[in-house]
């Protein structure tokens, strides 16, 4: 045995749970969780457009990179496979969104015949919004939102998880409907000989959504991820996305430092890619474990004209 003397050299792993735990440590995450950034996201040319908002505080704080680590109801959203590996519970979400919007996710989990099914709901409140004629008087006000429900199942064969789901969409604005019926797919895979996970989904399969005589296309999206445990506590996540419709890319990092005691910090980085240029952005959040009940808050950048902020409460049963 070793003495425990200034002379003794440590290794790495010591090396990096020594520095981890210092005070300082926790203090540059806190000043980076509550700093805004600046970077924003570009308009889509999809329709269906609220597709595209991240399901879940924990994993918007991660900057969205939960292809691989969604293994919870969240998986409706990220990937129908991670269902596979989902106990029983249940999650909400909420978020004051841009211009006065309201977003709203639910989604539940729970064990059919062998295998797991999970239902989830999406509603995007879009607020009243002004009505403007041609000479800029004004015509009156309107109300626009968009609504998903969605059905999924998924099997576990060892550390490989598939499934599938189906999702009804509906959207309206100013008395004007749509609706159109959406399939994603995914499969998340366990590695037994290392603390990786690897996550491959394809969500919004579709013919789009019709407004009057306009078909607008559904926000067509490939995301591989993989997420790494380092140490104990430490995880590191990573994923790429082609959101084919829109003709971009998206990378995304993500990593959570769970404290002792039910306490987590969160943060990640996004960048997306397209013919326009690039952008990119930052996130964090914090999460609290109480037993069977999680508290979850993140911040992500809205452009220059706000910083949305989510709230989840997911509870195991």
């Amino acid at each position: 045995m070793k003495c425990l003397d200034g002379k003794a050299k440590k290794d790495l792993p010591n090396g990096l749970i020594h520095w981890l735990s210092r005070p300082y440590t926790l203090l540059l995450a806190a000043v980076f969780l509550l700093t805004p950034s600046s970077s924003l996201l570009h308009a889509l040319e999809s329709g269906a457009d609220f597709l595209n908002i991240g399901a879940g505080a924990r994993a918007s704080a991660m900057s969205s990179a939960y292809t691989a680590l969604a293994t919870d109801p969240s998986a409706m959203y990220y990937n129908p496979g991670g269902l596979a590996m989902s106990r029983s519970g249940a999650a909400i979400t909420h978020a004051a969104w841009a211009l006065g919007g309201q977003y709203d996710f639910a989604a539940a989990a729970f064990p059919v015949a062998g295998l797991t099914a999970g239902i989830s709901f999406t509603r995007l409140d879009h607020g009243g919004m002004d009505g403007r004629a041609a000479d800029g008087t004004s015509s009156g006000g309107f109300s626009a939102s968009d609504k998903a429900f969605g059905l999924g199942l998924a099997g576990r064969t060892g550390g490989l998880g598939l499934g599938a789901s189906v999702k009804f969409l509906s959207s309206n604005i100013a008395g004007y409907s749509a609706s159109a019926v959406a399939f994603d797919l995914g499969a998340v895979q366990k590695l037994h000989s290392l603390p990786l996970t690897l996550g491959l989904a394809v969500r919004n399969l579709g013919a789009g959504m019709k407004f009057i005589d306009i078909r607008e296309p559904l926000p067509l999206t490939l995301s591989a991820g993989a997420a790494l445990v380092v140490l104990p506590g430490v995880s590191l996540a990573a994923e790429f996305s082609r959101l084919a419709t829109d003709k971009r890319n998206s990378f995304s990092l993500g990593t959570e430092y769970a404290i002792p005691g039910g306490l987590s910090l969160r943060g990640g980085y996004a960048a997306a890619y397209s013919a326009a240029g690039s952008q990119g952005a930052m996130s964090g959040g914090i999460g609290l474990d109480a037993g069977p009940l999680r508290l979850d808050y993140s911040f992500t950048p809205f452009g220059d004209i706000d910083t949305t902020r989510k709230f989840s409460l997911a509870m195991a049963f």
